[in-house]
């Protein structure tokens, strides 16, 4: 069986009043199953999400301006759909919580109204049961009112048609401030809705869904406290980021995971593409282009997130699209589709894109299924004290803010560093704002965010500009096991050969600014080298060495970027070639390209007193790229390699 819509008969008044109310009431409680509302204030365990969230906060405060003062994954509406809670505009975060979720609450509701009677409660279920029981749901909620309100935009007519256009728009223009990853679907789904509803001869209503979203974009935008003038910028930055994203960020899910979902993504896309080519009657030309809209839609918005769950194969990701493709298979049944082997095709497909990724959800990631059933009531029934009774919320999230705020206590550094400027290098910035020091943030202010050398550069002008700040609260480490010297590497050289320590509390190391200046760097060799090979550095003594080493994909390599995310790479250090292995950590290309600190080693804060003290360091004598078993058809043959003698830089 597949879920098919309501036969379409005729309505009076009273039905055709009810057929909207109905589905707009059953709205308000599948809304309060899901709704957003920050279930977390302070986590210092999980400080690189607290941070981001803190920081986005603040960037909002203080009016800071994205694409030149702050370049991230999140834009100036980020703030509004951060997991963790802050004390800085709740109400305006709570009413921006409540509409984005009715919205999509009502767009799902609506859809679900298309079905026949069972059909509708298994697609309502299903998202209930799923959003109820991810933590971080709000991509998926705000990727399913994409999906809604797209199909209600593909089957509307009339005024209902209009308002769904509208709110299309609208959502498009949100996500795309929110969050710069939905650029990239906003963009692409409204050119392609837009093309549709004009094909259809809806041309006035296509017209204003591209033109609504070209001039309410840059509205919202100057609406949020951003300089029209900085939207270049931003936009560039977010292909920066996306890209540095996609290149370095790579993490490996479990295997039985990744099989699951490769299986499952390709039953999705054969779904969809049988779903749109059945979806129209008629072979001539504007059907055609319908056709071919709704499946050009439909694959990127499955694919785009098939890459948001797998790149990072992690729990907090895989689940975005385990639980959004049973609601996608679900919501299709609002299209038509002609009698015949299709309509088998339809059915066996759905079921499996509904069952195999529920039983996969359940069963790795959440809890127990007697409590996971039991969550969307536990969820709704906190949701609604929440939105009822604001200040006790309110009270209790600041009680737990002020306990990690005297945990997070650097009364040292505060004393030190008094009213003047301080960045955070590392992932830690909540410890800057929980202290009320003056912070200055580089524009890609998390140093693991800095995963590419056009990112990197961002912060090496900003520190090299007048706006560096007078101090950093440093602590060397790299996530995800990651050589710790490759993580924001220019902003490193900067720091190591431009500050000097001056504390050490809590875990961090407190430098202070010497000099602005950049340092020298001079060549002093050049070579290629194949993976795995060692590249020599024993000549070099105890010279302080910079070392760029450009690993290039073939052209499976970039296929396999494209599609999924790149193969592992990991970096050795050895005290001599191929003999005593100093560390081996994973090292991703495009961090390998814009170079690191390669001799002395640095590791850890303490390596970074020794080197500011003159005390002797471990010095490589040689370092390799070393490719997974069986990747070696990913990567170009030839490694090559630029080892530069760096020293700061001459004062006159």
């Amino acid at each position: 069986m597949q879920p098919v819509s309501q036969p379409v008969q005729p309505q009076t008044g009273v039905t055709r009043a009810w057929g909207i109310a109905a589905p707009l009431l059953a709205a308000i409680p599948v809304m309060l199953s899901f709704v957003t509302i920050p279930p977390a204030a302070v986590d210092l365990n999980v400080d690189a999400d607290t941070s981001w969230c803190a920081v986005l906060n603040y960037a909002h405060q203080y009016g800071l301006q994205f694409g030149t003062d702050l370049v991230f994954t999140y834009g100036p509406l980020g703030y509004l759909i951060s997991f963790y809670y802050s004390p800085y505009s709740l109400g305006m975060r709570m009413v921006a919580d409540v509409a984005l979720c009715w919205t999509v609450a009502a767009g799902l509701c609506l859809v679900a109204w298309r079905l026949r009677p069972v059909w509708r409660c298994l697609l309502l279920g299903v998202f209930v049961f799923v959003a109820a029981n991810i933590n971080r749901r709000t991509d998926l909620v705000i990727d399913t009112g994409f999906l809604c309100w797209g199909l209600l935009c593909f089957v509307g007519s009339g005024r209902r048609l209009a308002l769904s256009v509208l709110i299309f728009t609208a959502l498009a223009v949100f996500g795309t401030l929110a969050k710069t990853t939905y650029m990239f679907i906003a963009g692409l789904s409204v050119i392609l809705l837009a093309g549709e509803l004009a094909a259809r001869g809806q041309w006035r209503l296509g017209l204003g869904m591209a033109a609504g979203f070209g001039i309410g974009f840059p509205l919202a935008w100057t609406a949020a406290g951003q300089n029209l003038w900085h939207l270049g910028s931003y936009f560039v930055a977010a292909l920066a980021i996306v890209q540095g994203y996609n290149q370095a960020m790579g993490w490996e899910g479990l295997s039985q995971v990744v099989l699951s979902g490769t299986g499952l993504v390709l039953a999705g896309m054969a779904l969809v593409s049988v779903r749109a080519w059945t979806s129209e009657k008629g072979w001539d030309r504007c059907a055609v282009y319908r056709r071919g809209s709704l499946l050009t839609w439909l694959a990127a918005l499955l694919f785009l997130l098939w890459k948001h769950g797998f790149v990072r194969g992690d729990s907090y990701h895989v689940v975005f699209f385990f639980g959004f493709l049973p609601v996608l298979a679900l919501a299709l049944g609002i299209l038509p589709c002609e009698r015949g082997a299709a309509r088998y095709w339809i059915g066996g497909l759905t079921a499996v894109c509904c069952l195999l990724p529920l039983i996969t959800l359940q069963s790795l990631f959440f809890t127990p299924v007697f409590g996971s059933l039991q969550q969307p009531f536990r969820a709704l029934a906190y949701n609604a004290r929440c939105l009822l009774k604001p200040a006790e919320y309110r009270q209790r999230m600041n009680d737990v803010v002020d306990a990690k705020r005297r945990e997070a206590s650097l009364p040292r550094f505060r004393d030190i560093i008094g009213p003047a400027s301080v960045d955070v290098f590392g992932h830690q910035q909540i410890y800057a704002l929980l202290n009320d020091l003056n912070y200055r943030p580089r524009p890609v202010f998390q140093s693991f965010v800095a995963s590419n050398v056009q990112l990197m550069r961002f912060n090496e002008q900003f520190y090299l500009s007048d706006a560096a700040p007078e101090y950093v609260i440093f602590s060397l480490g790299g996530i995800d096991r990651r050589f710790a010297p490759l993580e924001d590497a220019l902003a490193l050289r900067h720091l190591m050969m431009n500050y000097a320590p001056a504390d050490a509390e809590g875990g961090f190391l407190l430098l202070k600014l010497k000099s602005s200046a950049p340092p020298q760097l001079k060549l002093v060799v050049e070579g290629t080298v194949h993976p795995g090979a060692p590249i020599d550095l024993r000549a070099f003594g105890s010279t302080n060495l910079w070392l760029e080493i450009s690993l290039q994909p073939s052209l499976l390599g970039r296929l396999r970027q494209f599609l999924y995310r790149p193969p592992t790479v990991r970096l050795a250090a050895w005290r001599e070639p191929g003999k005593g292995v100093l560390t081996r950590r994973r090292a991703p290309a495009a961090m390998l390209s814009a170079g690191f600190f390669a001799s002395p080693l640095l590791l850890r804060n303490d390596d970074v007193l020794r080197f500011h003290s003159g005390q002797e360091l471990p010095r490589p004598g040689a370092y390799s790229v070393e490719l997974l078993p069986g990747e070696g058809s990913f990567w170009q043959d030839a490694v090559r390699f630029r080892v530069f003698e760096i020293s700061p830089a001459k004062r006159l």
